[in-house]
């Protein structure tokens, strides 16, 4: 189980690994000294973690490339030229403290809560059962094999955009300590990096004002208007007019939730003050650090890193251009197309496997057209077509994003500075891409969730420039508005970070807390690279929703299929083919599988290893127990059986036939190797084995030249 002593120790490594080389980064790129410093934590981990990863492909994932890539990274930085700029006063470290300290309440939330009646989970670890991909490069290294499924005839590739999950695998490897615990540091490192980026862009839109960088600390721990409206109209009345809330929320929601898509939002908020410096004066290291970054929020979301970036970018660039002078103008183009084309390098192999995955898959398009849906199905179906445009502008974005929503708007007509008309541009095509852009590749539209977080984060810096301005100007209208949307948008933020700290006891909660001694004995007799067949739905009351949370936090072991909340996202499964599989593996776990089911197992999914436990019912009509292919290995009474498939080898085969099948045996090594396969063997109804060279797999055995499969020959 994860510990937060641990946890910390992985946070600390974080800090070392991409904090120091971010800041030898940021001081050789044109962003000013005010940008410098709240850059360097995000820019640390972009450009550290593509590096190591590069590495880590060509000569293997491990303690001493992350640390030698690491230190080469920061000496090639130092001896980069720095760029000529004015001098400006940097962000106060009071900032970087405040920063650090409310990053803990994302990362509280995956934490698990020891109770008196077993181990409480808030409900965001539900997002977090990725974690079994970062225990799986710690075993097996980079590009990683997939987890969440098995196959007999290969292992198969990650389509997922894991880059995110790398860094946390970093801190996995170089700590010692689990997956779980590297995810915890790594969540609080992006809140800790992306709540720094904000305040710098605060501080620095306000003229190097303190008071932006506090209103961005403030209003972070905010979040929706829903409950105050609730509890003022009434929730029937809510429920009569509005959707209900959805992953379309603030910052301290979707880091709690989504810490991927949250940091590839900063590395495209980031990639575009330096697309803007570039429009200025293109510098070689700026444009290489461009394409880095690219590739950074690419690999860590297809959604905000690869569709959101793109568009947001091509708006910013076009303004750009467009303010360029006509002499600058092919320089600046040279500039980007090459920072696109060294990005396009380094995702080139997660991009192949995506196509790859969605080609597989035979799903419709990846992204529809179709309004954000608003309005509630009370209203006709016509009307809300027809105004689910207007209210997503009018009520649905002022109603999640309060705090910065309308201090926001203003200062796109206030702030006067070069930055203002880019990232104006940027935040507009996100919010229109999280309007009317919906994925349909997974349940939820993730897409619209995700592509309004670069417009937050801009959002969040504009709102808190035009605050610190209005008090210098003491704008009584703008800072009253300010405190009070502040104040309405804070229940609903502190209600969230109380249940991220306090987490929920569920009907499942004692079984989870036992889990940890289950799955230290199915690694006792699993190698690291083997498959467990457990129940998809263990433990699937620890949260709302089905998910096999217990194999993906503490198994650090592979699945043969991880149920149908994760091969959505993970496997290349079409929807018929994901149902077919997860029957199959409902029937066996509870306990009406066939032999054919069984033999399935072994055979498609490279299952070595089975788990059964209490609340299974293949626990009381055990269909392993009578398999010859499966002996079991260890059992706790009332509390697990563990499994081991035999390997059908000559010798193994030899020691199991009958008498029968003994004599069928001798009389084949006398006998010429068609006799083997004729008539009267297959009457004797055992598995032969050829007596020169046997060749006796899981799918059946060869006699002479033909191949019967293993059910003809019963045990």
């Amino acid at each position: 189980m994860a510990t937060p002593s641990a946890a910390t120790l992985c946070a600390v490594i974080a800090l070392v690994l991409w904090l120091p080389s971010g800041w030898l980064i940021a001081r050789r790129l044109p962003l000013g000294a005010d940008l410098r410093l709240a850059a360097a934590p995000i820019l640390g981990w972009g450009v550290q973690c593509v590096v190591v990863l590069q590495v880590s492909m060509l000569g293997g994932f491990s303690a001493t490339s992350v640390v030698a890539a690491t230190a080469a990274l920061g000496l090639a930085a130092i001896f980069a030229p720095p760029p000529a700029e004015p001098s400006a006063r940097p962000m106060p470290l009071w900032i970087f403290a405040a920063a650090a300290l409310m990053a803990v309440g994302p990362a509280i939330a995956l934490v698990p809560k020891a109770a008196p009646d077993g181990i409480a989970l808030a409900t965001p670890i539900f997002d977090h059962a990725k974690i079994a991909l970062v225990d799986e490069m710690v075993r097996s290294g980079v590009p990683p094999t997939n987890p969440f499924i098995g196959g007999a005839s290969e292992p198969g590739r990650i389509a997922y955009y894991y880059f995110w999950l790398f860094g946390a695998a970093q801190l996995a490897l170089v700590s010692g300590e689990s997956g779980w615990e590297a995810d915890i540091a790594a969540t609080w490192f992006t809140a800790f990096a992306t709540l720094v980026l904000m305040c710098g862009l605060a501080f620095h839109l306000s003229g190097q004002r303190r008071a932006g960088a506090a209103f961005v600390l403030v209003a972070a721990l905010g979040g929706s208007l829903r409950p105050v409206l609730s509890a003022l109209v009434g929730p029937d009345r809510m429920k009569a007019v509005l959707e209900p809330a959805t992953g379309l929320a603030g910052w301290l929601f979707q880091a709690s939730w989504s810490p991927h898509h949250v940091a590839a939002a900063a590395t495209g908020v980031l990639a575009i003050l330096l697309v803007e410096r570039l429009a200025r004066r293109p510098e070689p290291v700026a444009v290489v650090i461009l394409g880095v970054l690219a590739a950074a929020g690419f690999g860590s979301s297809l959604w905000v890193g690869g569709v959101t970036f793109g568009l947001c970018a091509m708006a910013a660039g076009v303004v750009l251009l467009a303010r360029a002078s006509p002499s600058g103008r092919t320089a600046f183009l040279i500039a980007v197309a090459t920072a696109a084309a060294i990005s396009v390098v380094l995702v080139l192999p997660l991009l192949i496997e995506q196509l790859r995955s969605a080609m597989s898959r035979g799903d419709m398009a990846p992204i529809v057209v179709s309004p954000y849906p608003v309005l509630a199905a009370a209203l006709p179906e016509s009307a809300r077509r027809l105004l689910d445009v207007p209210a997503y502008w009018l009520i649905l974005l002022p109603l999640e994003f309060p705090a910065v929503c309308l201090l926001g708007a203003i200062a796109l007509f206030r702030l006067k500075s070069v930055l203002t008309a880019p990232l104006s541009a940027a935040a507009l095509v996100s919010l229109c891409a999280g309007g009317l852009l919906t994925s349909t590749v997974g349940e939820n539209n993730d897409l619209g969730w995700r592509a309004v977080l670069p417009a937050l984060m801009i959002l969040f810096g504009f709102a808190g420039a035009c605050f610190a301005r209005s008090l210098e100007r003491r704008d009584v209208g703008v800072i009253t508005a300010g405190i009070i949307f502040l104040a309405l948008a804070l229940p609903d933020g502190l209600a969230l970070l109380q249940r991220n700290a306090a987490g929920e006891i569920s009907t499942d909660a004692a079984r989870f807390r036992d889990a940890p001694a289950l799955w230290a004995a199915v690694r006792q007799y699993t190698a690291s690279d083997e498959r467990i067949a457990s129940n998809p739905r263990m433990t699937r009351r620890l949260v709302p929703w089905d998910i096999s949370l217990s194999w993906a936090l503490l198994a650090d072991r592979r699945s043969c299929f991880a149920g149908t909340e994760l091969a959505l996202a993970f496997t290349p499964l079409s929807p018929r083919k994901r149902e077919s599989v997860s029957d199959l593996f409902d029937r066996v776990f509870a306990g009406a599988a066939t032999a054919a089911d069984v033999a399935a197992l072994k055979r498609d999914f490279d299952c070595r290893i089975v788990v059964l436990t209490p609340e299974d019912g293949a626990w009381y009509r055990d269909p392993f127990t009578a398999d010859p292919a499966f002996t079991r290995v260890a059992e706790a009474r009332d509390k697990w059986r563990i499994y081991r498939v035999i390997p059908w080898t000559r010798e193994a085969a030899a020691r199991r036939l009958p008498p029968a099948a003994r004599l069928a045996r001798q009389l084949c090594a006398v006998q010429s190797v068609q006799w083997c396969a004729d008539e009267p063997l297959r009457r004797v109804g055992v598995l032969v084995t050829r007596h020169a060279d046997a060749d006796v797999t899981t799918d059946g055995a060869l006699f002479g030249n033909k191949r019967l499969p293993l059910e003809l020959f019963g045990n």
